[in-house]
């Protein structure tokens, strides 16, 4: 999920083009920089798919010199990116050498976004973490681009910035979104059942990436099931908040007066479909997103009043900006990172308990953590309430 508001394609392509002649000025070579690192390169197992059975420990990329760390988020303002923050910095703690953790938001705003990312590079952080959302992934790209011929290690995670790992930037770590369209479609199907059934899907900001991607692997997999129609001809949009996302969901149920099932690319869309369907006095559908605590802990209680409802997740991967940092952490102390660097993400939850490997959503509940929690989330409970208290 991740969070923009995209302000449309001519001024996407305008600061593209203004970062492009920056960087035509720059005076850097070959991501080259003044300590010697190669910030291209590294023994991280560039591009590696895999699951998170495979992460690697911190303390085996940690080294001996210090390091400072930039995190710049395209969005930066709902509690996803808060706990992505706060996970980069968990991790961060765990590696003395860490002397800062800097972090910027850039709020939906392009031109922010891309500031924040030379800046970084120009103030001489050693490592720049970017989710690039501000925008299509390529409207960053020159940005980061410069910062690494700066001088600078930089890992984009959990927004395609497009390009080449080594070539513009070091690595790019993620979820692989088409598999988690296609997890979440399968699970509708096999729930319907033969009788099939109308399906909705609900994404993010317009044009999205990940969203985007996400809704090509649900669709892969209807096409192969005439029993389902999919409403939805591409994602509807929500910006990734449940507000916007409950007013969606109202106008889908006005105009379609049957729909057994959604898929929400974020937990906290998944709830604003459910106040829709609670305003509407409709029993809610089977439902299928990313794992939120107040949607695990809320199910039993939804369910008794709605015998309909099922509910499937897969992992928010609130976690990804640790392996982000780990990839960097290697890279600048020369040593080797074997973990993934994309990952395919199955069903971390399913009501129905046909799936094997998931939890019940009430197993799944984190009981000692706020609402806004992710299940799967590597934060503990004390870490989470001092997020949101």
């Amino acid at each position: 999920m991740n969070r923009i508001t995209i302000r449309g394609i001519a001024a996407a392509a305008a600061a593209v083009a203004a970062v492009s002649l920056a960087l035509a000025g720059c005076s850097s070579t070959n991501g080259g920089s003044s300590s010697g690192t190669n910030t291209l390169k590294g023994d991280i197992s560039a591009g590696k798919v895999g699951t998170a059975a495979q992460f690697s420990k911190i303390d085996s990329v940690c080294g001996d010199k210090p390091v400072t760390v930039s995190v710049v988020d395209g969005y930066g303002t709902n509690s996803w990116s808060k706990t992505v923050k706060a996970e980069i910095d968990s991790e961060a703690a765990k590696c003395k050498q860490i002397k800062s953790v800097s972090y910027t938001a850039g709020r939906g705003d392009l031109q922010a976004t891309n500031s924040a990312i030379t800046g970084a590079a120009a103030k001489g952080s050693n490592i720049l973490l970017v989710i690039p959302d501000a925008g299509p992934g390529q409207a960053q790209l020159p940005s980061i681009q410069k910062a690494s011929k700066a001088g600078t290690i930089v890992v984009p995670f959990a927004s395609d910035p497009t390009g080449k790992p080594g070539t513009q930037y070091l690595d790019y770590t993620d979820q692989i979104p088409e598999y988690s369209g296609e997890a979440w479609a399968k699970w509708v199907v096999s729930t319907l059942g033969s009788k099939g059934g109308n399906v909705v899907f609900l994404g993010g900001p317009a044009g999205a990436a990940v969203s985007a991607q996400e809704f090509v692997g649900v669709q892969k997999v209807f096409a192969q099931n005439p029993q389902i129609t999919l409403l939805t001809k591409e994602p509807v949009t929500t910006n990734w908040d449940p507000a916007q996302a409950q007013q969606a969901m109202a106008g889908l149920l006005s105009q379609y007066p049957k729909i057994d099932a959604v898929v929400a690319d974020y937990g906290a869309v998944a709830n604003g479909v459910i106040r829709a369907y609670q305003a509407a006095g409709v029993s809610l559908p089977l439902l299928t997103s990313t794992d939120d605590n107040s949607l695990s802990c809320g199910y039993d209680q939804l369910k008794a009043t709605n015998p309909g409802y099922e509910l499937a997740t897969n992992s928010s991967r609130t976690w990804i900006g640790r392996v982000a940092l780990r990839k960097a952490l290697a890279a600048f102390y020369g040593k080797s990172d074997s973990e993934p660097s994309l990952y395919n993400l199955g069903l971390v939850e399913d009501s129905t308990g046909k799936t094997a490997g998931t939890k019940k959503p009430g197993e799944a509940c984190l009981k000692d953590a706020p609402t806004d929690a992710s299940p799967s989330s590597l934060l503990t409970s004390a870490e989470f309430k001092k997020i949101f208290g």
